[in-house]
């Protein structure tokens, strides 16, 4: 999966391994693997759904959206290709950037190496029907890799140990709690008072999937209420951490 990071303005300012390998196999010749220039140059504007997408990402990069799809053909010389575009904001904020992921689907939307031409255009209505349903898939799994392969591409060395130290504290509250890995992240949420919507921006997840969390954890915890989860959250932090503390003391 290629991966570019934009900012507010749409400039690319970081891509992954996964966009320069297909670049260089694709001939793509700009600079830098097209970082510092902006990814709006790139969308073509004679079609009417890439000027639709367009609209979409300028919506999304003004924090007016939280996701974007786009079903769109990339074809090579000899084979035909499909591919999804997710437009996901980076955060909350409306100059946060967004993250784009450009899916493969060929093997999905199979069509026969060498078509093209006027046989690709009369199918394009069969693949977008298709790529509607598997699109919705995608965004669904893509939404739960999305943090990990962001944390891969742009987390330094210190966020790693903040990270690492973090993890350890989340096991030692599953421990207590017997909730999920995902459902302590949720939880931790919770605790700092964030919305449904909020839990699911940060965590790249829908809020309907937040929402079966939350309910999940207030009757694994027999709590009433989003207040009382959040209370427990702070109770909890304070335990680990002191836990934490006395292992660090113990260790030295």
């Amino acid at each position: 999966m290629s991966v570019a990071i934009l900012d507010a303005s749409g400039t690319i300012v970081s891509v992954n391994n996964a966009w320069k390998q297909f670049g260089r196999r694709n001939g793509l010749r700009v600079p830098h693997s097209a970082v510092g220039s902006n990814y709006l140059q790139y969308c073509r504007s004679d079609d009417p759904n890439s000027r639709r997408f367009v609209g979409q990402l300028k919506a999304l990069l003004a924090g007016k959206r939280d996701l974007s799809t786009f079903i769109y053909p990339c074809h090579s010389p000899t084979q035909a290709r499909w591919f999804c575009l997710i437009g996901l904001p980076l955060s909350q904020s409306k100059s946060g950037g967004v993250a784009l992921l450009h899916v493969n689907l060929t093997t999905m939307l199979p069509l026969p190496v060498g078509v093209r031409g006027t046989r690709i255009k009369g199918r394009k209505v069969q693949v977008r029907q298709q790529g509607s349903s598997i699109g919705d898939v995608l965004e669904r799994s893509v939404l739960e890799t999305l943090s990990s392969q962001l944390n891969g591409m742009f987390i330094g060395p210190a966020r790693h140990k903040n990270s690492a130290a973090q993890e350890k504290i989340d096991q030692m509250k599953a421990a207590h709690t017997g909730l999920s890995k995902r459902q302590i992240q949720v939880l931790n949420l919770l605790g700092q008072g964030k919305t449904n919507k909020e839990i699911a921006m940060a965590l790249f997840l829908s809020p309907n999937t937040i929402k079966l969390h939350v309910s999940a954890i207030l009757e694994r915890l027999k709590l009433k209420s989003r207040t009382q989860a959040a209370l427990l959250s702070s109770k909890l932090l304070e335990k680990t951490n002191s836990e934490v503390k006395s292992a660090a003391a113990v260790t030295n």
